[in-house]
C-alpha cells in the first residue's frame, strides 16, 4: 500500500498516489528550505489521516525542541506518541564511537515497534559520525531490508551546502528510490521556493518544479486553479454594486464569478466605491471579505463611517475585513493566504485592494500569473470580486493590460479640470455581457458616499 503525504495537491497532483511501499526517498535541500517540516508532515498525516506507525531518528534537535517547534505548525507529536502511533530516537549526543552501538538500538526498536513510516534527520549528519561506506550498508542491508520486507517508506533528510550542486558527505552516492530536492531563490526582498523531482520510481513526475511555501500549516503548494476557466455553468445572478446609478448604468450590478476592475489615479475614490459594494452585499446577506493591501483596517473603517456607510453593522453580519503588507513575500506566498481566505470564508462578493501594492513588490510576469490564478479561482467559488489599480486611464487604454484582458468589468475613473475646477469622471470600459451604458459620468464623493449625476 502506498504511502501518501496526506497533502491532496502532493498525492493527486505531484507524486500521484502517494510514494510506493518499500521506497527510500532522499529529501535534499539547503538550510531553511523546509525539509524537517516536510518530513515530519509525512509523519505526523500518516499517523492523523490513516493511523500508520511512524518513528523520527533526530541527529539535530532534542525531543522537545522537536516537539515544540511542531506543535506550532498544528503538528502534535506528543499527543500521536501518547496514543502508540510515534516514537522519537534522540541520537543528538551520539559520537563516532558510540554510534554503531546505537544503529543496533535503532534496529531492536524498529523490529519491535514496525513502523510504516521513518524519518532519519539528517542522513548527512549520520553519515559523517558513521562514514560513508557504512552508512550505504546500513541504508542497503539493514534498514533496507525491513523497508522492502513490511512496505515501510523512509525519507532520508540531507544538507545541501549553500551554493553547492552537490548534497554532501558522500549522500549523493545511496542508491535511493526517489529524491526530492526543495530550493529556495531570493529575488530582491523575497524568496521563492520550488520543490524538483529528479527521481522517483514507479511514480512520472509530471512538471521540472512545483512552487510552494512554509506557513504556519507547514508547507504549501502553489495548486493551480483549473485552467478551464470554469466546470460551472455560467450564471445569470447579479449582485449590487451598492451604488443605485451605477447598478443602472451596469444594467442590472455585477455578475457573480465576474472580475471589476477599477482604474484610477489617487483619489479618485476606489477605496470607496469597493467599500460601498462590500458593506451593501453584507447587509444583503452575502458573505463579503476584503483584502486591503495598503490601507490599515482602522482606516477604512473611519473612511466607511465618514462615507455614512454601516460599516459597523455589516461588520455585525456578513463582512470580513483583512489586511496586510505584501512586501517580503513572495507572490506564491500572497497567493495561497489570498485562496485560504476564500476558502475559509466561502465568500459571495470579494474586494482585493490593490494589484498596485502587489505590484511594487513582484515580478511583472509573476503578477499577471497570479491575476490569472485569482481570475480563475473567482470564477470557480462562482464570486463576484473588485480588483482595484492605482493608474491613469484616459477611458482608451487601460495599464496593466494582461489584468484588464481577465477583467469582465473594467471602471475607468479619472480626473478632468472644467472652468479651472477639477471634477471627477467615470467611465464603464468594459463590462462583459451587459447593455451597460458607454457615457462619461461625473461623480463626487460626498459624506453620503459616491454620487453619480447625469
Amino acid at each position: 500500500m502506498s504511502a501518501k503525504m496526506g497533502v491532496r495537491f502532493f498525492d493527486e497532483s505531484i507524486v500521484k498516489g502517494g510514494f510506493p511501499p518499500g521506497s527510500t526517498i532522499l529529501v535534499a535541500g539547503e538550510p531553511g528550505a523546509g525539509k524537517t517540516i516536510f518530513s515530519s508532515m509525512f509523519l505526523y498525516n500518516g499517523m492523523a489521516k490513516y493511523g500508520e506507525k511512524a518513528i523520527y531518528v533526530s541527529l539535530a534537535e532534542t525531543k522537545e525542541d522537536y516537539y515544540d517547534e511542531m506543535k506550532r505548525l498544528g503538528m502534535d507529536f506528543e499527543e500521536m506518541e501518547r496514543s502508540g502511533l510515534f516514537r522519537f530516537i534522540d541520537l543528538i549526543t551520539v559520537t563516532p564511537e558510540t554510534i554503531e552501538k546505537e544503529i543496533e538500538l535503532i534496529m531492536g526498536e524498529i523490529l519491535t515497534f514496525r513502523p510504516r513510516r521513518i524519518v532519519i534527520d539528517s542522513i548527512s549528519a549520520f553519515a559523517q559520525l558513521l562514514g560513508v561506506e557504512k552508512t550505504r550498508m546500513f541504508l542497503h542491508t539493514t534498514l533496507g531490508r525491513f523497508v522492502k520486507s513490511f512496505g515501510a517508506v523512509t525519507l532520508l533528510v540531507a544538507e545541501k551546502p549553500l551554493g553547492r550542486g552537490v548534497i554532501g558527505y558522500g549522500v549523493e552516492e545511496f542508491v535511493v528510490d526517489g529524491v526530492i530536492l526543495l530550493r529556495y531563490h531570493k529575488i530582491g526582498e523575497t524568496v521563492r521556493r520550488v520543490m524538483e523531482i529528479p527521481k522517483m520510481r514507479r511514480r512520472a513526475i509530471e512538471k521540472a518544479q512545483y512552487e510552494y511555501v512554509i506557513t504556519s500549516r507547514g508547507i504549501q503548494f502553489l495548486e493551480v486553479p483549473d485552467l478551464v476557466m470554469t466546470r460551472r455553468d455560467s450564471t445569470s445572478e447579479k449582485v449590487t454594486t451598492g451604488i443605485p446609478k451605477l447598478d443602472e448604468l451596469l444594467d442590472g450590478g455585477v455578475y457573480r464569478g465576474s472580475v471589476t476592475l477599477i482604474v484610477g489615479m489617487t483619489g479618485t475614490g476606489k477605496t470607496t466605491f469597493s467599500l460601498h459594494f462590500a458593506v451593501a452585499n453584507a447587509l444583503l446577506g452575502r458573505k463579503a471579505l476584503y483584502i486591503g493591501f495598503e490601507e490599515p483596517i482602522g482606516q477604512l473603517k473611519r473612511a466607511a463611517r465618514g462615507y455614512g456607510l454601516p460599516i459597523d453593522d455589516a461588520l455585525k453580519e456578513n463582512l470580513k475585513l483583512v489586511g496586510w503588507v505584501p512586501e517580503a513575500k513572495s507572490p506564491v506566498h500572497t497567493f495561497i493566504r489570498v485562496k485560504q481566505l476564500i476558502e475559509d470564508e466561502r465568500p459571495d462578493v470579494l474586494v482585493l485592494e490593490s494589484l498596485t501594492a502587489l505590484r511594487e513588490h513582484m515580478d511583472p510576469d509573476e503578477l499577471s500569473k497570479m491575476v490569472r490564478y485569482l481570475g480563475l479561482m473567482v470564477k470557480e467559488h462562482n464570486i463576484a470580486a473588485y480588483v482595484t489599480l492605482n493608474a491613469e486611464t484616459n477611458f482608451e487604454v487601460v495599464p496593466h493590460t494582461r489584468a484588464s484582458t481577465l477583467a469582465d468589468n473594467i471602471l475607468g475613473l479619472k480626473y478632468a479640470i472644467v472652468n479651472d475646477t477639477i471634477e471627477r469622471r467615470l467611465a464603464i470600459i468594459k463590462a462583459r455581457s451587459s447593455n451597460h451604458s458607454r457615457r462619461i459620468y461625473r461623480y463626487e464623493i460626498t459624506p453620503r458616499g459616491i454620487e453619480i449625476y447625469g
